[in-house]
């Protein structure tokens, strides 16, 4: 946990990784207790843990006995054909055998949270399915993943010509987020909806076979090391699982590569002579509003307004001055790699 004053505002930063599955997912054979010692390991302030269809998890010994990490038990639920994958806390109830529209609105009602798991996967082979997310008019989530690094990894992987590569190294095939995703949170965002946006590991641990020989790859200890969503929370307010949600609900947060460099002094925020605002959050328009950012390390700095690109600059901090009114948002690359994503801010 780090204390940050951005534009003279001051918070509390969590790092964390989202979307995590353990013993009780029918395709995951890790303990709480490896996934806890692996977050130590990387320092995470919390983690997520979104078991499929089940919850499961809040029962075990392990996570009741669990003090030094902030561990949030969620769950993944799907629909019958098992796509529009729906990551869901603040609930105790699974939702099996409905239609998305179905569970996504029956969770909202009862005052769930909910985030629309990898919607756009790709696939480079077709031994792999697609889970996807099938229908855009069904958008009553909170937020949705636009990076999760299990889909991504499994996006480009073809057994019979990368497949021993891709087990060996798989982060060299992590590099930026799949552009339909965040074309869809755009668009949602276009439309008045006010998406947030996340980024996810989806950690299974996997395991490989080849010569005759079992490698274990894609373990929580190293993906943790990878993609992680940072959430900032006024310093005056209490640290626990209820002001970490609703950070990530309403967007007060920013999503990091930590491949391609731990961004210890970041921040950025849009700044008037009177006011100022941070990611998730709304300004008034004035004519001499600035989108500001400071970065650790040199790197190109995008600008988005309304989901379109507008201005870049290479630094390491600087401005933008805004013409109009919008949402606004920065992509940051470093080598033509992605590195942070942050959430819209918006100028009403």
């Amino acid at each position: 946990m780090r204390k940050k004053n951005i534009l003279n505002r001051h918070f509390l930063e969590l790092t964390g990784c989202i979307h995590n599955h353990t013993k009780y997912s029918y395709d995951s054979k890790i303990s709480l207790r490896k996934i806890f010692k692996a977050a130590r390991i990387n320092r995470l302030d919390f983690i997520t843990i979104n078991d499929h269809n089940t919850l499961e998890a809040k029962n075990d010994a392990e996570f009741l006995e669990e003090k030094d990490l902030l561990v949030i038990i969620g769950a993944e639920v799907n629909d019958q054909q098992k796509n529009n994958h729906y990551l869901v806390f603040n609930t105790d109830r699974i939702i099996t055998d409905k239609r998305a529209e179905e569970y996504v609105v029956s969770y909202r009602k009862e005052g769930a949270i909910g985030f629309a798991a990898h919607p756009c996967e790709k696939r480079a082979c077709s031994r792999f399915r697609k889970y996807i997310w099938t229908d855009h008019d069904v958008n009553g989530f909170d937020g949705l993943e636009i990076w999760n690094y299990l889909s991504e990894w499994v996006a480009r992987i073809n057994p019979k010509v990368n497949g021993l590569f891709m087990v060996l190294f798989p982060n060299l095939f992590i590099s930026k987020p799949n552009r339909d995703n965040l074309d869809f949170w755009d668009e949602l965002n276009t439309r008045g909806l006010r998406k947030s946006a996340i980024g996810s590991v989806d950690c299974h641990q996997e395991t490989y076979r080849k010569f005759g020989i079992k490698f274990k790859f894609l373990s929580h200890k190293a993906v943790y090391k990878t993609i992680r969503t940072n959430v900032l929370i006024d310093e005056k307010l209490s640290i626990n699982q209820n002001t970490i949600l609703e950070a990530l609900k309403q967007g007060k947060s920013y999503i990091v590569n930590y491949i391609m460099g731990i961004p210890y002094n970041f921040y950025a925020g849009i700044k008037s002579a009177e006011t100022s605002a941070i990611f998730g959050e709304e300004i008034t328009w004035q004519n001499d509003l600035k989108f500001y950012y400071r970065l650790p390390k040199m790197a190109k700095v995008k600008l988005f307004h309304n989901g379109k690109f507008v201005n870049s600059h290479f630094n390491d901090k600087g401005f933008f001055k805004l013409e109009s009114k919008g949402f606004y948002r920065l992509e940051i690359t470093r080598f033509g790699r992605g590195w942070i994503y942050t959430n819209n801010i918006y100028v009403i």
